[in-house]
């Protein structure tokens, strides 16, 4: 494929045919090119931040279990008067009891002792799917990277495979006294600039390509999906919200009123029962025992830890409120961002590359004919690769908009899709 032909097509496709061209030397991928869903997958695969989340869940799952239990009970051993003084001097006359004692939970706090502790599942879901989201996000982020610092490869190839040509041409008409030798020497500085940039560009790629195989420690002989990168497509944006942070927010909050109903229960005062038998050591009979005990109320009514539960449900209810706000304010400035992005991407595409693209055709059939300078096609080939640069820079701004749009709607605990 020519430069001509290049030239003259506005499309993405032609600047992957470009890198995959001058790339060649460098690495030739027998596999697919790494799906963003591929990255997702291989990123999951052995995630700590993951494994600590199941963790998490797992350990509030048997705090449940724990707090669904009932007390154990109590067994007493009593011994009385034995070594003491005179007809209690050694242990004859002596009195052995042996009880068993319950503590009663009369104010449901098994109830709520489980409802708090089911709460906190609840909390470690929330918090699993949040570590899940903010994973998938970084993964997202690194992806989109790699997908801008090949475009900007493509860019700078493609400049790069001109200046060769112009070489070429400017050292032909040299030969035949039709440009000066200083232009030969331009042409070469012209050149060697564009094959450093092609090496930065280079560069830049590599290390795109290692900071996102560093979430599943691979290595960088990968390729990713060009094709979902090259057009500024708006997404499915959904009627709600359903970000993780929120669940988490309102997972809170329930669970604060859960621990109201433990305040409350505590309150209503457990008594206990007993009973058993007593030895009576000097005569060898039995005889049996029991007993009540309930703790008297006066001054502690547990009403201040009510009050205080009380209060941190409101606090969690009206961060959660704030929550929410917040992230709609965040939502609607990505969709505003993404908008202002496609619509640069949009007149990127319909007006300012077919414009430049045309003025570089025109540039070099002038300098073949011998009516331009080569620095004619310089300059156009400069506006050229400013307008590719552009709309990288403006697909790079919507699709990092959209991205986070996906985690502040929640599409990353899922698994979002590009």
């Amino acid at each position: 494929m020519s430069f001509q032909i290049c030239a003259t097509r506005s499309g993405f496709a032609c600047l992957v045919a470009i890198v995959a061209a001058g790339g060649a030397h460098a690495q030739a991928p027998a596999q697919p090119p790494l799906t963003l869903q591929d990255a997702f997958a291989r990123a999951l695969v052995d995630a700590p931040a993951m494994q600590a989340a199941d963790q998490a869940r797992l350990g509030a799952e048997a705090g449940v279990r724990q707090a669904d239990r009932a007390p154990n009970p109590t067994l007493d051993i009593t011994a009385e008067n034995l070594l003491g003084s005179g007809l209690y001097s050694g242990i004859d006359r002596s009195e052995t009891t042996f009880a068993l004692s319950q503590r009663l939970e009369w104010g449901e706090d098994r109830q709520a002792r489980t409802s708090l502790a089911a709460a906190d599942i609840t909390i470690a879901r929330a918090s699993g799917d949040i570590r899940r989201q903010d994973l998938l996000y970084e993964v997202e982020l690194a992806y989109l990277a790699v997908q801008k610092a090949d475009a900007d490869l493509a860019v700078a190839l493609e400049r790069a495979e001109l200046a060769r040509e112009i070489v070429t041409t400017v050292q032909r008409r040299v030969e035949v006294a039709r440009d000066p030798l200083m232009a030969g020497a331009k042409a070469q500085t012209v050149l060697a600039d564009a094959e450093i940039g092609v090496e930065n560009a280079r560069r830049i790629s590599e290390g795109a390509k290692m900071r996102l195989a560093s979430f599943w420690g691979g290595t960088t002989s990968f390729s990713v999906d060009m094709a979902a990168y090259s057009a500024a497509i708006t997404p499915a944006i959904p009627a709600r919200l359903a970000s993780p942070e929120l669940a988490l927010a309102e997972a809170e909050a329930v669970r604060a009123a859960a621990a109201v109903g433990v305040e409350r229960a505590r309150a209503e005062q457990d008594p206990t029962i007993s009973g058993g038998f007593r030895y009576f050591q000097e005569t060898g009979e039995l005889a049996l025992v029991v007993g009540f005990s309930i703790p008297l109320v006066f001054s502690d009514q547990n009403d201040g830890a009510i009050a205080r539960a009380h209060a941190e449900t409101s606090r969690l209810r009206f961060e959660g409120e704030a929550l929410r706000r917040n992230i709609e304010r965040e939502a609607n400035t990505a969709r505003s961002q993404m908008e202002i992005a496609r619509a640069e991407v949009e007149a990127i595409d319909a007006r300012l590359l077919p414009s430049a693209e045309q003025a570089l055709a025109y540039a070099r059939e002038g300098y073949n004919a011998g009516g331009f300078s080569y620095l004619d096609v310089l300059d156009a080939q400069r506006l050229v690769v400013q307008a590719r640069l552009q709309r990288n820079s403006a697909l790079h701004a919507f699709h990092s908009a959209r991205v986070a749009l996906a985690r502040l709607t929640g599409a990353h605990a899922e698994g979002s899709a590009q």
